[in-house]
């Protein structure tokens, strides 16, 4: 794709970046849309179906819309271009050729003996990521949420019993360093209740949420009151059909629209029992850790440039992460 991105260069032409679109600078649309996915600036498409676990799949389509749009002019911001006016220069491609994805933001997922507790949980969660080939945004104002089922504050893995909040919500983004700073990891659950297990909306079993990453929330109302990320794009849950907590290899994989929010409790709760505040929604247990979340997720560059920007989230099973830093 460099190759196509260096043509675009020797040929010493201005593209605007509304004529990207057009069917003739498809090849070029897609080069440049899988460099700035490489680099962690531009979402890729993710995808899955009932056998294939959902992450990503494409990192150019050759559809131009806001998003990429945005992405090429954050890429001319961190080079500290000057103002292209809506265009890409030869000096744009020829940049934009030689960034190599493992230097342009650096990332150093090493452990060291001076990292803090959490800063060690968020390097274990990103080598992880890499690891499953899960996408990581890169820049310091692009933050990766990231769900870690069964996880202690840690990061170690839990026994998770039913109906607690034994799971971590985590918001990490990468300095200029290179050093992971986690923003958030607060007590959740990315599992239903006792009262929605028992008594199913759904004839077929609750809803639990399928591992992997997943592109499907955007900033709105939780049962039109409580702010929070709804679901605005399909993703998988496996049906708790015989209701025994687990997600068994048998349960049904049910893909759509069920209203899997990222939301919470109330300003005054208090339980150690999740009770009815999930039916397999990834739900933060304190209501004000809950809204400071939603706050410092919203001060992402793809939020700022477009509100209706759809979140990326990742759910890891903390015994999987654990299995694999063993390795």
């Amino acid at each position: 794709m460099s190759d196509i991105l260096r043509q675009a260069h020797a040929l010493n032409h201005t593209f605007a970046i509304d004529d990207l679109g057009h069917s003739d600078h498809k090849a070029l649309a897609i080069a440049i849309q899988t460099r700035l996915c490489e680099l962690g600036i531009l979402d890729p498409e993710i995808g899955g179906n009932q056998t294939n676990t959902f992450g990503p799949i494409s990192f150019g389509d050759g559809q131009v819309g806001i998003n990429t749009r945005n992405a090429i002019l954050a890429f001319q911001r961190y080079l500290q271009m000057q103002d292209q006016h809506g265009t890409m220069s030869p000096a744009f491609f020829r940049l934009l050729a030689d960034s190599h994805p493992d230097t342009f933001f650096d990332m150093d997922l090493n452990p060291l003996p001076e990292d803090s507790p959490q800063t060690k949980f968020a390097k274990r969660i990103l080598r992880y990521m890499r690891k499953k080939n899960q996408w990581i945004t890169r820049p310091a104002d692009a933050f990766n949420i990231v769900y870690v089922e069964g996880a202690n504050a840690d990061g170690s893995p839990n026994l998770d019993p039913p109906n607690q909040w034994n799971d971590r919500r985590c918001v990490i983004r990468i300095l200029p360093s290179g050093r992971p700073e986690m923003l958030v990891n607060d007590q959740a659950t990315t599992e239903p209740g006792k009262k929605h297990t028992e008594n199913p909306m759904n004839p077929l079993g609750a809803a639990r949420i399928a591992f992997g990453q997943f592109k499907a929330w955007s900033v709105g109302l939780h049962k039109d009151t409580q702010p929070a990320i709804v679901q605005v794009k399909p993703l998988p849950v496996h049906r708790d059909g015989n209701r025994n907590y687990l997600r068994d290899k048998n349960d049904p994989i049910d893909i759509g629209l069920f209203g899997i929010n990222q939301h919470s409790t109330n300003a005054n709760f208090s339980s150690t029992l999740i009770g009815p505040h999930s039916a397999g929604c990834l739900v933060g247990r304190l209501y004000a850790y809950h809204l400071s979340f939603l706050e410092i997720i919203k001060q992402d560059w793809r939020y700022l440039s477009n509100p209706n920007y759809v979140f990326i989230s990742t759910v890891i099973n903390a015994n999987e992460l654990a299995k694999l830093e063993l390795l």
